[in-house]
């Protein structure tokens, strides 16, 4: 059972004002509507008007859902006098306690003055204006429609289908978002592009059933994240870095007891993936490693791991190689940053690693300085087809952008033109690797965060054996 409150708060305010100047007035009012139930029985708004430079009112309220559908009202009413509207100096309290019966109206007056000044003449007289409309469990349509008055029309943008039967409840679909009920899950909406996932995976006749919660931003520290739970025991996590991607089950759980996106694992970068019946195994891809689990048991995927520093001292001496202009000095080499992982609907994308490289032209006389250079390489590792433990897959070295180059001293411009041209003859077309075969069982091909590199395998003894080959392939690695 769902109430539904609306209400309008208004104020009147006087900033007193002493002979010759003249008192202020202001009026303030606000409308808005909101659910309780049995996930959110309570809420609090909270508004604030201001009057004539120097008043403030702060006016709170907190609804509580009590017996018989009715709703407990208490309020809090302040009112700050100073220097400015800002002030911090409180000069008036007032109180309000009350309540609403289901299916009833009420309005509540108060005035609060200015009592911290005897000759003190603010005041404000604040009134709100509440709706209790009790809900029916069974009454799905009302229930949906009751959710969209509360997210607004703004938000919900116009209906475009009826209150239809799903499985397992009800929805209304709108131009910005689906609502969805049943007694047992509330009502809630998915839009964006998790809505656009939900739709792509069956919507409510997938696995995932029906939306347990809105769509949600992450908690702290990242907060740019979004999440759908459903009640088929999975979630779909959006973030710019990855797109949104599915979780659920027995990974789900894993992903949840280590802190869920705020654990070593980050976001998750693909579907949960089914690799096979017998024995039954499930893979998840995440931003920074990959779960696997097998009947009724989490195990570790067999892993091969080419470190930073031998990921930066493969690239130098595969920069070096490619030079074969004598008056080339290749100075340096070094990583100047790692990308975010990239946005996909499926799967996102690895990070690239910018590669910086420094040197200078022997210009061949005594006379003229030698020109400096440097250039910003961003490279990416790329596995084709995406791993799934069931293909032969492709590791591949791409450009992942347009090279930056910079040249200063005489003959810039050649120059510039000749390192340009030598990085598009050795690195226009992908480099390969490896080919790695199916039955290896590759799972995921990444770039981490500090620019080491780490395939995973299947933890079963041919990806075990793969992973100990490509340890030894990584070790040798020649670009």
């Amino acid at each position: 059972m769902s109430n539904i409150i609306s209400y309008t708060l208004s104020m009147r305010i006087k900033d007193d004002e002493n002979w010759p100047d003249s008192d202020q007035y202001a009026n303030r009012s606000v409308s808005g509507a909101f659910l309780l139930d049995d996930s959110n029985p309570q809420r609090h708004i909270l508004d604030i008007g201001r009057c004539g430079g120097e008043v403030r009112i702060e006016a709170g309220f907190d609804f509580s859902r009590t017996t018989n559908g009715a709703v407990a009202i208490v309020g809090n009413l302040k009112l700050y006098e100073g220097e400015s509207e800002d002030s911090g100096d409180l000069d008036g309290t007032e109180s309000v306690n009350d309540s609403v019966a289901a299916n009833r109206s009420t309005t509540l007056t108060k005035r609060v003055n200015n009592t911290a000044d005897a000759d003190g003449g603010d005041w404000a007289d604040i009134t709100l204006t509440v709706r209790n409309s009790l809900l029916s469990p069974t009454d799905a349509c009302s229930n949906i429609d009751a959710k969209a008055q509360t997210l607004g029309l703004s938000f919900t943008g116009l209906a475009e289908s009826g209150c239809e039967a799903v499985r397992g409840g009800h929805r209304r679909r709108y131009q910005n978002c689906d609502i969805y009920y049943s007694p047992t899950t509330g009502a809630h909406e998915v839009h964006g592009e998790i809505r656009s996932k939900y739709n792509a995976k069956g919507g409510p006749d997938s696995d995932l059933l029906l939306p347990i919660t809105d769509e949600t931003p992450t908690p702290m520290p990242d907060t740019r994240g979004r999440y759908n739970h459903f009640s088929g025991n999975g979630s779909i996590y959006w973030h710019p870095h990855t797109g949104p991607m599915e979780v659920r089950g027995e990974i789900r759980r894993v992903w949840a007891t280590r802190g869920w996106e705020r654990s070593g694992l980050g976001y998750p970068t693909s579907d949960e993936m089914h690799i096979q019946q017998r024995p039954n195994q499930w893979f998840s891809d995440f931003q920074n490693g990959v779960l696997f689990w097998e009947e009724s048991a989490e195990k570790e995927p067999a892993t091969a791991t080419l470190p930073r520093a031998k990921v930066l001292a493969a690239l130098d001496s595969a920069f070096r190689r490619r030079v074969t202009d004598r008056r080339v000095d290749i100075q340096s080499v070094s990583i100047a940053g790692v990308s975010a992982t990239g946005y996909d609907f499926w799967r996102s994308r690895n990070r690239s690693i910018t590669f910086r490289i420094t040197g200078e032209i022997l210009s061949g006389s005594f006379l003229i300085p030698d020109p400096d250079w440097w250039v910003e390489m961003f490279l990416k590792l790329e596995a084709t087809p995406m791993p799934n433990a069931r293909q032969t897959v492709a590791v591949q070295i791409v450009k992942a952008d347009t090279p930056r180059i910079h040249v200063e001293g005489i003959a810039s411009r050649t120059i510039f033109n000749e390192i340009s041209a030598a990085i598009d003859r050795n690195f226009s077309a992908p480099i390969k690797l490896a080919d790695i075969p199916a039955e290896a069982g590759l799972l995921s091909v990444k770039v981490m965060p500090d620019g080491g590199i780490k395939l995973f395998f299947r933890p079963d003894p041919a990806g075990s054996f793969a992973a100990f080959t490509a340890q030894g392939a990584l070790d040798r690695l020649e670009i």
